[in-house]
């Protein structure tokens, strides 16, 4: 018989069947198994718990690998960072690290004085105060070059007449070092060891390429318990310095490892080993950690840090503007997506002298969008006093778009800080203003600002006039009124001095 005869008959028939559905359920069996063998990868990749741990195993386990990172960290890291002691002479009596005694009379701490003290203070008053003569201030550095070059803190430095940088290591080695240069708006120093030959480094990272959410590891010297590692991630990116500082002069970088005094000035670290941040400042309202630190981003350290070995001192470069973050509604009417506006143009600058004034909104510096006021801020000073740039800007006055040449100059060591008068015995307007006619004049005088209110806010003073809001001309009292009591979002044009400011503010319901 034909195997096409066999085949034709009813038992050809099932037997056929049968078999097609033996290899069928085969199939199926053997891609169960495959799918449960993914599937218990892939959870012991999400959870940590049910991971291999086996010693020696192919796969030695999440836990494990992470662990290893942070070993490797220490190892390569770790001899590189050092502890600072800067002694100085106090002649004034400032805050002190301090504990109770047992008969809860204040004492002087173990530790001695740390700067984390002296430069957070702003966070809390520290009620305890230290007697007059030599201190010594204990913080972290790390070493960036072989030659003996050590990044910490202008404030772990600042006042210090003797300063002495400890190596890491089963020996601890004592070096002297001095001050290369030191710089207080970014609150970085660079020392030079004395003797220092052949010393282990560290390497900078990117931070612009730092996440949040990415392991962050910090090392240091904390209460001067020697050096110490620890853990957490990056929590939060680009907080301003201004608040921490009160001059805005870079983002930090915010993170949750436990920094504490002592930790002043170590560094930051990546998986990889590389320094992301130098730690910087802690938000505390006890005098230790809480869960915040902040750390100086590494491409803003590096570029002040190389300044500080060449010159001993940062050169910055100086526009003469007051800026502020453009606002939404103001960027729709000038058809613009990004930008900053400038809110006051200083006398005799190099942005008075070329032509720049209140109200202009810089869109672009060579070429290269500006999008935020710490950008702006930061481009501006990279360059070297004497360069000559190209300002693009939309003006507010006539929506024209222009591009100005601007030649650059240095940074004054101080600006002029005007202090803000206000008067109570009036019944100030919704703004918080009372204002009276400018005699022989045009506009309005201010003649009194109410504390807190929208115009204290955003920094009008008495005595300044204000001449235009919304690109009309302010004549009258009558007018102002009518001007301020119409309209919910304002853009006043203000003369002060001989200047002219231009503020934006939306009015309070």
């Amino acid at each position: 018989m034909s195997f096409r005869s066999w085949f034709k008959k009813p038992l050809g028939y099932v037997l056929a069947g049968a078999t097609a559905a033996a290899v069928s359920m085969a199939i199926y069996g053997a891609a169960q198994l495959v799918s449960q063998a993914k599937s218990k990868k892939v959870a012991a990749l999400d959870n940590p718990a049910v991971a291999e741990t086996k010693v020696g195993g192919s796969d030695a386990g999440l836990l494990r690998q992470t662990s290893e990172s942070f070993r490797q960290i220490a190892k390569v890291v770790g001899p590189a960072v050092v502890n600072i002691k800067a002694t100085r002479a106090l002649k004034h009596q400032g805050p002190r690290v301090h504990r109770r005694g047992k008969k809860g009379e204040e004492e002087e701490g173990p530790f001695g004085r740390d700067p984390f003290f002296d430069f957070f203070e702003r966070f809390g008053p520290l009620p305890f105060m230290q007697p007059e003569g030599p201190q010594e201030s204990l913080g972290s550095g790390v070493i960036i070059d072989k030659r003996g070059y050590v990044v910490t803190n202008n404030h772990v430095i600042e006042g210090s007449t003797k300063i002495a940088v400890l190596l890491s290591g089963d020996k601890p080695t004592e070096l002297k070092a001095k001050v290369v240069g030191s710089d207080p708006k970014t609150d970085l120093a660079v020392l030079k060891v004395e003797n220092g030959k052949d010393l282990p480094t560290a390497e900078w990272a990117d931070s612009d390429s730092v996440e949040v959410g990415d392991w962050a590891i910090a090392i240091g010297s904390p209460f001067a318990l020697g050096q110490s590692v620890t853990v957490g991630i990056v929590s939060a990116k680009g907080r301003s310095s201004k608040y921490l500082t009160g001059a805005d002069y870079g983002e930090l970088i915010q993170t949750d490892a436990a920094i504490n005094p002592g930790n002043s000035g170590g560094p930051l670290c990546t998986l990889d080993a590389k320094i992301m941040g130098v730690n910087t400042a802690i938000y505390t309202r006890s005098g230790g950690y809480m869960g915040i630190g902040f750390a100086i981003p590494s491409n803003l350290a590096k570029e002040v840090v190389s300044k500080l070995i060449s010159e001993g001192k940062v050169i910055r470069g100086w526009l003469g503007v007051f800026i502020q973050p453009l606002d939404e509604e103001l960027a729709k009417e000038l058809g613009v997506k990004t930008g900053v506006g400038i809110h006051e143009v200083m006398e005799e600058s190099p942005a008075a002298r070329a032509g720049l004034k209140a109200g202009d909104v810089v869109i672009e510096v060579d070429g290269k969008p500006v999008k935020e006021v710490t950008q702006l801020q930061r481009v501006i000073t990279s360059y070297k006093p004497g360069q000559t740039i190209k300002i693009k800007v939309v003006s507010y006055a006539d929506k024209k778009t222009r591009t100005i040449s601007v030649k650059i100059g240095e940074l004054p060591a101080e600006t002029e800080n005007q202090p803000k008068l206000s008067r109570e015995d009036e019944t100030p307007d919704k703004l918080g203003l009372i204002v009276s006619e400018a005699k022989g004049k045009d506009g309005v005088i201010i003649d009194m600002i109410q504390p807190g209110s929208v115009a204290d806010q955003v920094g009008l003073e008495v005595g300044d006039q204000i001449i235009r809001i919304n690109r009309k001309t302010v004549n009258s009292v009558r007018t102002y009124k009518q001007l301020t009591s119409g309209s919910k979002r304002l853009y006043l044009e203000v003369r002060r001095k001989g200047r002219t400011l231009f503020y934006q503010f939306v009015l309070p319901e």
